[in-house]
């Protein structure tokens, strides 16, 4: 590693220009000096880039001390006060533990994984989900303080219930549209007096799980978010609505995810088919107000019948 600030790839300038637009321009030609403050502040030794960067720059440095860690920089609009908050919080339980913190300059200094595999790289599907159970039962050992600042699981969801309400093309939202009075039935029912409301991740997927040779499994990157438990497997489950050749193969895929997370966490099977329901139909509505993304309206229609296809299994 070196004081030298490292160059920045193609494949990270696109990512922030790309997701963040002049904003992002802008960030890209202020980030050496964000970098410089950071080092000086900390007394960092720079090394690369890592593989999975997308649009915030993460990278890997050393302390004076010798001990290797992590960078985490985030473009300006970029709120970091809740994933802060969280992993402070979180204190290790589950998670890579935050080391230090600048809000001004809204970076991060973050426990690095070694080797850092990702739960996406095993092959084997029961294994993932053996795995995700078990960093959730992690997750969950810790309690929610009183007076934070996190938002509400409920906040997400009429956030994306207005989002889909003032899109423009109809056809592509009335399928969303069209299952939120569901989604806001079960929302009640998950926050009802008697429902426990607890810390979540809020973003615990495939890409979110990583191996450590010490520390065995544990997430990273935390959105920080309170709400029923249930709802902690909506991103991990909604990514097996990407697996599968066809409807058929995806919707079981589903089903034995949702069994298997049921048993092993203990939580009947229509509250785990509720959790990612719910994320599901929120996370496809983020946004609808703006232009298309790159994924195939079709893929996420296909995705939401399968969803729905499962849901008349899990309750019959």
């Amino acid at each position: 590693m070196s004081e030298t600030i490292p160059k920045f790839s193609q494949r990270f300038i696109d990512f922030a220009i790309g997701g963040h637009g002049e904003e992002g321009k802008a960030w890209l030609a202020e980030l050496p000096n964000i970098l410089e403050k950071c080092r000086e502040k900390w007394g960092l030794s720079f090394g690369p880039l890592v593989d999975e960067i997308k649009g915030n720059y993460v990278g890997y440095v050393r302390l004076p001390d010798g001990k290797e860690v992590v960078l985490k920089v985030a473009v300006p609009h970029r709120d970091f006060s809740t994933e802060m908050e969280a992993l402070a919080v979180y204190e290790g339980r589950g998670i890579n533990r935050l080391l230090g913190l600048d809000r001004e300059l809204n970076a991060m200094l973050l426990e690095r994984i070694h080797p850092g595999m990702l739960l996406n790289d095993l092959d084997d599907r029961e294994e993932q989900t053996e795995i995700v159970a078990t960093v959730i039962r992690d997750l969950h050992r810790t309690p929610l303080t009183s007076g934070h600042n996190l938002p509400h699981f409920s906040d997400w969801v009429a956030s994306a219930h207005r989002d889909a309400h003032e899109c423009k093309d109809l056809q592509r939202a009335r399928p969303f549209l069209d299952q939120f009075p569901r989604v806001l039935s079960l929302m009640e029912e998950l926050t009802a007096p008697d429902e426990p409301q607890m810390l979540l991740h809020g973003d615990l997927h495939h890409w979110n799980i990583l191996l450590d040779e010490g520390r065995g499994w544990m997430a990273i990157d935390p959105k920080g978010v309170v709400g029923a438990s249930c709802l902690e497997v909506g991103r991990f489950l909604g990514n097996a609505l990407n697996q599968g050749n066809t409807a058929a193969e995806k919707h079981q895929i589903l089903m034995n995810a949702i069994r298997k997370l049921s048993d092993r966490l203990c939580q009947h099977q229509e509250r785990i088919f509720a959790g990612v329901f719910c994320d599901f139909v929120m996370a496809n509505s983020w946004g609808l107000k703006e232009e298309p993304n790159s994924r195939s309206p079709a893929s996420v229609e296909e995705g939401l019948q399968v969803l729905l296809r499962v849901g008349e299994e899990v309750s019959a």
